[in-house]
C-alpha cells in the first residue's frame, strides 16, 4: 500500500523536473532581435528570421522603435514582436537594410533612420550588449554611422558601397564578398547576402554541419566562397547616369557577363538612334575618369581609366526597334588586359 501511495507523488516530481529542464533549456536559447522600421526591405529580415529560427534553436524575434504597425519597403504591413521599451536583452542583434542611406526630408528607410537618434541610440547600446551584429544590405550604415566599422573592413549592397567610407573613414569597403566577419560584426551585401551571412552564424554558433543542413532544409545553394556579389560584376563600372537617357517604358531584354566582361541590351523610346547616342554622350562625358575613343550616329566607345590604374573599354551601340518610336540599345564593357612585361 505504501508504494502505491508514493506512486503520484513521483510521478509529480517527474514531470515537474523534465518542466524544469524544458524552461531551462528555453531560457538558454539565445535571443535574437531583428530591427524593423518603415520602409525595411523584406528580404533583409524575413531571410535571416528563416534561417536563425530553424529547429528552435534560438529565439527570433523583430523589434520597433515603437509597438505601432510598420510598412514595409513593398507595402507589408508587419506588427513587431517588441518595442525598444518592452524587448527582451538582445544576444544576437540583425540590423536589415532599406530604401537609401540619405539624412532628412529625401530619407526612406534606413535613411531616415540615421537621424533618429532614438533609433541609432539603441542600436549602439544593443550592438555593445549583443553578442554578435549582423548588418544586411544597407543596414551597415546604422553601424558605420555610430562609428562601429572603423578600422575594419566591410561590405554593404552594391549601390551604397562607394559610400562607406563617407560615414566611416578607416573602413575598408570590400565588393567581392558575401559576407565579412570581424568576429562580433558581420556585414552582408546586398538581400539575398542576408541569407548567406545568418548560415555563417550558424556555423559559428553550432557548427560547420548544421549549417550545411540548415541550408539543406531551406533548399538554398550555400556557396560561402563564392565571391557572388553585385558589386563585383563589370555592369557596376558603367556610369549610373546613362540611365538618365531612358524612360519608365524601357524593357530590359538581355544581360550577361561576370567579373571581367558584361553585355546588356534594353529596348527604349527613341525615334532616332542618332540622337541617343547624343543625349548617352552627353551624361558619359561628365563622369569623371572616362574618355571617348569613338563616335558615330549608332556607337560611341569609351574607355574607363581607374585609380588604381586599371582600364575598361565600354561602348554603346543604337539600332531601330521594330516597334515605331523605340530603339534596342546595347551596352558592352569589358577589363582590358594589362600588356605583358618586356
Amino acid at each position: 500500500m505504501r508504494s502505491i501511495h508514493t506512486l503520484p507523488i513521483l510521478v509529480v516530481f517527474i514531470f515537474g523536473f523534465i518542466s524544469v529542464c524544458a524552461q531551462k533549456k528555453d531560457e538558454g536559447r539565445l535571443n535574437v532581435g531583428i530591427l524593423i522600421f518603415d520602409g525595411v526591405q523584406i528580404i533583409d529580415y524575413t531571410g535571416p528570421y528563416e534561417v536563425l529560427g530553424s529547429r528552435g534553436r534560438r529565439n527570433v524575434f523583430t523589434v520597433a522603435e515603437k509597438p505601432d504597425m510598420i510598412t514595409t519597403n513593398m507595402g507589408m504591413k508587419v506588427v513587431p514582436n517588441y518595442s525598444f521599451e518592452n524587448a527582451p536583452k538582445i544576444d544576437i542583434l540583425i540590423l536589415p537594410g532599406g530604401g537609401n542611406i540619405q539624412k532628412g526630408p529625401q530619407g526612406r528607410g534606413v535613411g531616415a533612420q540615421l537621424g533618429n537618434e532614438a533609433v541609432m541610440r539603441w542600436v549602439k547600446q544593443t550592438s555593445a550588449d549583443a553578442r554578435y551584429v549582423m548588418s544586411i544590405c544597407n543596414g551597415a550604415f546604422f553601424l558605420a554611422a555610430n562609428g562601429l566599422l572603423e578600422n575594419m573592413p566591410a561590405t554593404t549592397t552594391a549601390g551604397f558601397i562607394a559610400s562607406l567610407k563617407e560615414f566611416s573613414p578607416t573602413t575598408t569597403p570590400v565588393y567581392d564578398k558575401r559576407f565579412v566577419d570581424n568576429g562580433k560584426f558581420i556585414t552582408t551585401a546586398g538581400l539575398s547576402s542576408g541569407i548567406d551571412g545568418a548560415i555563417h552564424l550558424v556555423e559559428k554558433l553550432d557548427g560547420a554541419g548544421w549549417a550545411k543542413q540548415t541550408a539543406l532544409n531551406i533548399e538554398y545553394n550555400w556557396q560561402p566562397d563564392s565571391g557572388f556579389t553585385r558589386a563585383s560584376i563589370a555592369d557596376m563600372k558603367l556610369p549610373n547616369s546613362l540611365g538618365n537617357v531612358f524612360d519608365a517604358s524601357a524593357t530590359p531584354v538581355d544581360m550577361q557577363g561576370d567579373r571581367s566582361r558584361w553585355r546588356e541590351q534594353w529596348i527604349i523610346a527613341g525615334d532616332s538612334p542618332a540622337t541617343v547616342i547624343a543625349d548617352l554622350e552627353k551624361y558619359w562625358a561628365k563622369e569623371d575618369g572616362w574618355k571617348m575613343t569613338e563616335s558615330t550616329q549608332s556607337k560611341t566607345s569609351w574607355r574607363l581609366t581607374e585609380k588604381s590604374g586599371k582600364m575598361w573599354n565600354a561602348s554603346a551601340t543604337v539600332e531601330p526597334s521594330t516597334e515605331k518610336g523605340r530603339v534596342v540599345i546595347t551596352f558592352a564593357i569589358e577589363a582590358v588586359q594589362a600588356a605583358a612585361p618586356n
